[in-house]
């Protein structure tokens, strides 16, 4: 079974990883800057910007990536006459699709920072936007942290949905090897075993990044 995994093999399935971990990377990025957008938007006093958000968030909480990302891909440049490359449909379409849900999780993280904090910068002078960027973010990044940190290992495995749009990310470069060789059984359980791997390392590493956000509480009795 090893000598399946020749050196071109093993260079395929390794620019597939590659691929796979740009997609994941630029789509959690892109996708946690629209969700704050679209959050701030839900909390927004402007019923405009409510109602934006919220039907932006429930069109792609509402509907299948798979169906997103095939509308972007080949109904898309039909209407606007301007084709994008597969790569960055897949791109815009994991970013959509992961702002609609962190818009939800900021949002929540958001709302459960208590009021006496707000309250208490709004006292000591701080503008609104000092509030946001030192009081709330701070700590609805600690609250949102370990919810988004499951969007992110989640949306590693629908990157593999970016192969129905012909992105040879690990499993469309899985695919055209084992067409090649005919041999799905070792290959699968590659692929399958890359997924794993990706997927525990991220789930480590979200858990030191939460060791870190914490702070311990510090307790004092009056003498």
């Amino acid at each position: 079974m090893l000598d399946v995994f020749t050196p071109d093999v093993l260079s395929a399935l390794w620019r597939g990883t590659q691929i796979t971990l740009s997609l994941t990377l630029l789509a959690s990025v892109f996708g946690v800057l629209l969700g704050l957008i679209a959050a701030m938007g839900r909390l927004s006093r402007l019923w405009p910007l409510r109602l934006l958000s919220g039907v932006y968030i429930e069109t792609f909480r509402g509907t299948p990536l798979l169906v997103q990302l095939f509308f972007l891909y080949f109904a898309l440049p039909q209407i606007t006459k301007v084709p994008l490359p597969a790569f960055q449909t897949a791109v815009l379409g994991l970013s959509l699709f992961a702002g609609a849900y962190a818009a939800e999780i900021i949002r929540g993280s958001l709302n459960a920072v208590p009021r006496g904090q707000v309250e208490a910068a709004r006292a000591l002078g701080l503008r609104p936007a000092q509030v946001l960027r030192l009081v709330l973010i701070p700590q609805a990044t600690r609250i949102g942290l370990p919810a988004l940190g499951n969007q992110f290992i989640g949306l590693l495995k629908d990157s593999s949905l970016a192969s129905v749009i012909t992105v040879m990310e690990l499993l469309q470069t899985t695919r055209s090897i084992t067409s090649a060789n005919y041999q799905p059984i070792p290959m699968y359980i590659a692929v399958g075993l890359i997924y794993f791997l990706l997927s525990n390392g991220a789930a480590r590493l979200f858990r030191l990044l939460e060791g870190r956000f914490e702070r311990p509480y510090v307790t004092s009795s009056a003498a």
